[in-house]
């Protein structure tokens, strides 16, 4: 049913981030009202959820932007990148 929408309801979420399950259903129903009702409602909002984690997975997965963020505000400003040094134990010498 869904199927030769998808591009396009990809498309606007893309476009528009925030874009809810409902304004993509009334959109479909301009499109084509003999196929798109009111009881379709929830069917797309498990389509738009479910586009929106496979989105929100390939921009943390393959965005490589872990790599480039620091552990804490402190060792961003200390330069620190996550290098873990050797351990002090309290008062052991080493």
């Amino acid at each position: 049913m869904y199927g030769p929408f998808e591009a396009q309801i990809k498309a606007w979420l893309e476009e528009e981030p925030a874009l809810s399950a409902a304004s993509v259903l009334l959109r479909l129903t301009k499109i084509d009202p003999s196929r798109f009702k009111e009881r379709n409602l929830r069917m797309v909002q498990r389509l738009v959820k479910t586009w929106r984690m496979e989105m929100a997975g390939l921009i943390i997965l393959d965005g490589g932007w872990m790599k480039s963020w620091p552990l804490s505000p402190s060792a961003a400003t200390e330069g620190d990148r996550g290098h873990v040094g050797p351990i002090a134990l309290g008062n052991i010498p080493r």
